[in-house]
């Protein structure tokens, strides 16, 4: 169950940036802003939901990061990377390395 409710949670995330995106061209579309709001809602409720199932969470977590293929990235890799203005990937080289959990920022 928690692994549907974290899949549903990017699908709200992603349905947000759209949403986001589109009131960058229109910021008064009154229809764009109720829904960015209930996205909110419900957003902040999934996270509540995840929260109250954390050994399960924990376990479905831990069980897909070791099937996972481990890779060592340096700066200059290439990658996929998805923007956050409007969710679509793009083609990217990693930049320089930030002490943030072995993060990399462009």
């Amino acid at each position: 169950m928690s692994e549907d409710l974290a899949k549903q949670l990017a699908s709200y995330k992603a349905q947000l940036q759209q949403v986001e995106a589109a009131l960058s061209g229109n910021a008064e579309n009154e229809d764009l802003l109720k829904l960015k709001k209930d996205l909110q809602e419900v957003i902040e409720l999934t996270k509540d939901l995840l929260s109250t199932q954390p050994s399960e969470t924990l376990a479905s977590s831990d069980s897909s990061a070791s099937a996972l293929p481990s890779h060592s990235w340096k700066v200059g890799d290439r990658c996929m990377a998805i923007w956050s203005e409007d969710g679509q990937d793009f083609h990217s080289k990693l930049g320089k390395k930030y002490n943030i959990k072995g993060q990399y920022f462009r």
